[in-house]
């Protein structure tokens, strides 16, 4: 159905409960009457129609629940007949802004798949007989529900075709004229158009373990950047089985990634990314609502997932994938994966978390250098990453390669003193030295530039010119120059 037939039902509908008011409203002699559609999403009442004899009404368009008299009738499947004064206070009827003229009130419930989804109220000076009006008011409620189940037929039909549509439109827009990071991020947010009220995390191999990288823009804020996977967590078992696992959460469990995970509801589908027959990634698609995920939406999930897969591999000649799918050989993460996330993280709502980004550098470099072969070296730069990442002190974080020696870091943390006491920590750490094997020991100095971002605070370039800047500085006080900056 196109966008002008919807807004033609749309109108031809609310004419219809309009005329129903008024024919409804005649034939019990009620003095006033008004329809509210019960909005739960939003905890509104919502104003459809009225009807009144008097000249001091006026209504609210949406009042919330907590603020209005009908809210401890919202549930409600039977007729009820209410007297003013007794049951519902007089100053409680907002829509009259001088004397109330009713004393009694008659709701009429209206459900749709067993929930309460609209009240219309009759105003009246005496007691409505609905014996009586018994034939007036039962034409009223069937004929609002017929009218209500066909307009909505319309519109789920019309949402069913829209809805492959976009479908369509998404997986367009994931190309291979995009790098491997851009697949995984668009991906992401076109998957992320599928669950309104929910999210995306992209799971990936690096630091030597599994961990949380990249997520949506309205994912919320559990689970968190830099969570590592615990062996009893659904991204777990969807990588040690190689295929999508779907489960309902209860009392928290199970867990989507990691038992520190601040919350776990709703439902989620983990789906793995299958290269050549080698677990990449694994993403994990989450939702408050469980009703969210129907057979449709999963098939379209999993489609957008394995689109993007067969991306990335057409991205790559050769073939040649390992499990470190964006990670260097010494195991940090692209620098381009690394600008992703934190762009992604500048443009969603931080909730209560804190984000601090910035650059360490290899204070004593020359005299390590000096001292030890180049495997050692590269053996070195593996030993740096595990020492630096943040989950081996229990924080939330990523080590992102910049040059050789040179690391980025991403920390994410409730704590405002958490970073500053986590580089002391590792400064202390690293001083006890890094053992190269064969009982060689190396005592490693370090610097950092660092800077904690804001939401919607700018964008990367100038994000990198600070902590480069800031970096450069530290290891000038210490007459250091150091390449890659």
């Amino acid at each position: 159905m196109s966008s002008k037939r919807e807004e033609k039902a749309l109108l031809e509908f609310k004419h219809i409960l309009d005329d129903l008011m008024q024919l409804v409203s005649r034939s019990t002699n009620a003095k006033t009457a008004y329809l509210y559609w019960v909005n739960r999403s939003r905890q509104q009442f919502v104003l459809e129609t009225t009807y009144t004899e008097y000249s001091n009404v006026m209504f609210k368009d949406r009042i919330g629940f907590e603020k209005f008299f009908l809210d401890r009738f919202k549930e409600i499947n039977d007729i009820l007949q209410l007297e003013i004064g007794k049951e519902v206070n007089r100053e409680d009827l907002l829509h009259y802004y001088n004397r109330v003229p009713t004393n009694y009130l008659t709701v009429i419930p209206f459900e749709n798949n067993n929930s309460t989804v609209a009240l219309t109220i009759l105003e009246t000076e005496q007691l409505l007989d609905v014996k009586e009006f018994e034939k007036p008011i039962s034409a009223y409620r069937n004929a609002h529900m017929n009218v209500l189940n066909t307009y909505l037929e319309l519109t789920d039909l019309y949402d069913d075709q829209k809805k492959w549509t976009d479908y369509d439109e998404s997986t367009d827009r994931i190309t291979t004229k995009l790098n491997d990071v851009e697949v995984l991020s668009v991906m992401a947010e076109e998957m992320q158009k599928l669950l309104p009220s929910g999210g995306i995390s992209v799971v990936l191999r690096g630091m030597e373990t599994w961990v949380n990288v990249l997520r949506s823009s309205k994912t919320p804020e559990s689970p968190s950047i830099g969570l590592m996977v615990d062996e009893k967590s659904m991204a777990y078992d969807a990588l040690q089985k190689g295929e999508a696992i779907f489960s309902i959460h209860f009392n928290q469990n199970p867990k989507r990634i990691s038992a520190s995970e601040k919350s776990s509801d709703g439902a989620t589908l983990a789906i793995p990314v299958m290269m050549a027959d080698k677990r990449c990634a694994v993403v994990l698609a989450h939702d408050k609502n469980p009703l969210t995920f129907k057979e449709s939406t999963k098939h379209q999930l999993k489609n957008l997932v394995k689109i993007a897969s067969l991306t990335i591999q057409a991205n790559h000649d050769s073939g040649d994938y390992n499990q470190n799918l964006l990670a260097t050989d010494y195991g940090n993460f692209q620098p381009e994966l690394i600008d992703q996330c934190i762009q992604n993280e500048i443009n969603r709502d931080p909730g209560d978390q804190q984000m601090w980004f910035g650059l360490v550098g290899i204070e004593n470099l020359s005299e390590i250098r000096s001292r030890f072969r180049l495997e050692d070296l590269k053996k070195l730069q593996r030993l740096m990453v595990k020492a630096l990442n943040p989950s081996r002190l229990g924080l939330n974080g990523l080590i992102g390669f910049h040059s050789d020696y040179v690391y980025s870091y991403l920390l994410m943390s409730r704590d405002k003193n958490q970073h500053d006491e986590w580089l002391q920590e590792i400064k202390l750490d690293l001083k006890d030295k890094l053992d190269l094997g064969d009982g060689r020991m190396v005592e490693v100095h370090i610097q950092y530039g660092s800077k904690k971002v804001e939401h919607d605070e700018g964008d990367m370039k100038e994000l990198w010119k600070e902590v480069k800047h800031s970096l450069s500085r530290a290891m000038r006080n210490e007459n250091v120059t150091i390449s890659g900056l």
